[in-house]
């Protein structure tokens, strides 16, 4: 059984390619009512992707995000013909940003966002989750870096052995003027597959004017809730030595930190007010009670970018979309991912990676039927030529014989008896007649 793997394994691999390059690099028509959609077919990246060229050290100028960023296609033959971004230094901080074809402002539609990650690697440490920034006056890409301001956080992360796909919400407080961020909890699933099986996964977040969300990997429901019951500030329950910053603690990182560049980062938003509750602060304004009580009024969205730190290098992004429709996200899933989407029996033998014991269900499903299908269906025959001695089945009862074996066996022995005929004639002649010995 365990000889047979790699070959049904590249049976499976042989297929996935052939079926998936004859649409991986089709260009689908961008929907005039979108807000945002990315494809990178180009061999290069767009002029609307901006790469940070924030510094951490004024006086060296020193750039905070050195990492490489370059559109190309998946290093995974069975992968090639689809192009992506792709983040390509582990251990370097990675920001990159493009601005949407319109501002996004929530009002009485919902919020569609997908796009598509593949970790070509194992990843060890990193995120690869994508930001929703706020509009605002000041908002330049070429300065953006992790104190920019954002509205929505959302995608995939992995830190250690927690594996974890991150929603949160970023919303400045009226009544301080500060910043507060609220987390979905993660849901009570296993997410590793996604890390480690190195496929591209559709990540897509759903958030309607009735403050209620759903979050969806490769269109599987796996977590929804409401924005007013389902969402913790993090900080309420955090010990103050591990912040989080963007959803990762900085306790986790700073071995890692040290490790990728020698210099210890604590990647804190330092040009960002500190968080605080605002439900802990009095308001004599009822507008700021509503703006409390209705979290999906948030603040319009003006651009998507990238900013992340990873161990992990290679990581791509692509097919990144931003709509208010449902019908319109759907038919670009069907244009885009659906096309591309492992079959069922690819993922039917992916599955004994981790479940070896499922060769002997598989087997004894698909194997035995088979047996029994032959066997009503030929009950008294053997496999082979109808000329051949073993056509017929062997039993317990007498096979007459074939007339050409009865004549086989006459000409046989008549032609025996015939010999033995001659032989005794010709003795009769040798022998002298009496009379003849006389004389």
């Amino acid at each position: 059984m365990m000889r047979c793997q790699p070959l049904l394994f590249g049976l499976c691999l042989c297929f996935a390619h052939i079926s998936g390059s004859q649409n991986a690099n089709t260009p689908v028509a961008t929907p005039e009512e979108v807000y945002f959609a990315e494809q990178f077919d180009a061999n290069a990246l767009d002029r609307n992707w901006v790469l940070s060229k924030a510094v951490k050290d004024e006086q060296l100028k020193l750039l905070k995000y050195n990492g490489e960023w370059v559109v190309e296609e998946p290093s995974e033959p069975r992968f090639l013909g689809n192009r992506g971004l792709v983040l390509k230094s582990p251990g370097r901080h990675h920001a990159i940003s493009a601005y949407l074809r319109k501002v996004y402002h929530f009002k009485d539609k919902p919020l569609c966002l997908q796009y598509e990650v593949f970790f070509q690697k194992l990843v060890d440490c990193g995120g690869a989750y994508i930001k929703l920034l706020s509009h605002s006056d000041d908002l330049r890409l070429s300065q953006f870096s992790d104190a920019t301001p954002y509205t929505i956080m959302f995608g995939p992360d992995k830190c250690g052995s927690a594996h974890k796909i991150h929603f949160i919400l970023s919303r400045r407080n009226p009544i301080t003027g500060t910043y507060e961020e609220k987390h979905a909890r993660q849901p009570e699933v296993d997410l590793s597959d996604y890390f480690i099986d190195q496929r591209p996964h559709l990540y897509t977040l759903n958030v309607y004017p009735d403050n209620t969300f759903e979050i969806f990997i490769d269109l599987t429901l796996i977590n929804k809730g409401s924005l007013l019951e389902d969402m913790d500030t993090p900080h309420e329950t955090q010990e103050p030595h591990a912040a989080l910053v963007d959803g990762v603690q900085t306790s986790d990182l700073k071995l890692e930190h040290e490790r990728s560049d020698g210099v210890v980062s604590s990647h804190e938003r330092s040009s960002r007010p500190a968080l605080s509750n605002p439900e802990s602060q009095p308001s004599t304004n009822p507008n700021d009670k509503d703006s409390r009580e209705q979290p999906f009024t948030m603040s319009p969205v003006a651009a998507v970018g990238f900013e992340l730190w990873t161990l992990t290098g290679d990581v791509m992004f692509d097919n990144i979309f931003l709509c208010d429709s449902l019908e319109v996200a759907r038919r670009w899933t069907e244009d885009t991912w659906s096309k591309r989407k492992p079959g069922m029996i690819e993922k039917l033998l992916m599955a004994t990676v981790k479940r070896p014991w499922l060769w002997g269900v598989y087997v004894f499903t698909v194997g035995l039927p088979i047996i029994l299908f032959i066997s009503f269906m030929w009950p008294n025959k053997r496999f082979g030529p109808p000329d051949q001695n073993y056509y017929y089945k062997k039993t317990d009862e007498p096979q007459t014989d074939r007339r050409q074996d009865m004549e086989e066996h006459v000409t046989h022995y008549d032609g025996v008896n015939q010999t033995r005929v001659e032989a005794k004639s010709r003795a009769v002649k040798r022998v002298p007649r009496s009379s003849e010995v006389t004389s």
